[in-house]
């Protein structure tokens, strides 16, 4: 599969398990008004079902005016989009491509609802550690970027590109000895 049609189908399928669990979350859980709704734990203490109607952005962060919070997420799409495009490796592809499907998730959220429907909850009782509530769209988020970053830092160099010194000139042809352009 090509890195583009990596990137397109990595989006896609973020999107549509962001939005599926989404919309199963708030049929089930998040019927009448927002001090009625309840929970399921699935894992103890460890992992909830918590539905939360989230005002602010990642990780409950603040953008400021409410405009921004349409603003900056269809310009990183944007961001999103135009290196993605510009790209070939299938890693980095996979990675623009959940990046692209949470973001475009959470803005769905944000043009139907006003608000962005969280309900994952993780915490740690014996460390006394609970995480943000988060959705599948800022977990595919988080998910890129940090492919994003590991394919930085420790993506793999073509063999030719490793053993090629930096500022040697370009090989001969073969066939008329003359350099390369």
């Amino acid at each position: 599969m090509s890195a583009r049609r990596l990137f397109v189908w990595s989006a896609v399928l973020a999107l549509f398990l962001d939005q599926l669990t989404k919309l199963l979350v708030q049929g089930a859980y998040m019927t009448g008004p927002p001090e009625t709704w309840r929970g399921v734990r699935l894992l103890g203490e460890v992992l909830s079902i918590t539905p939360v109607a989230n005002p602010d952005g990642l990780f409950s962060w603040s953008y400021g005016p409410r405009f921004m919070y349409i603003v900056l997420p269809l310009f990183g799409i944007g961001l999103v989009i135009w290196f993605a495009l510009r790209n070939r490796d299938r890693w980095s592809s996979a990675a623009y491509g959940l990046i692209l499907g949470g973001a475009v998730g959470n803005l769905i959220d944000r043009v139907r609802l006003g608000w962005v429907i969280d309900f994952i909850d993780f915490r740690l009782p014996q460390f006394r550690f609970r995480w943000f509530t988060f959705n599948l769209a800022d977990a595919f988020l988080v998910v890129g970027i940090l492919l994003l970053l590991a394919r930085g830092l420790f993506g793999r160099k073509s063999p030719a590109a490793a053993t090629a010194e930096p500022d040697a000139p370009p090989a001969p042809d073969h066939e008329t000895g003359l350099p390369r352009p």
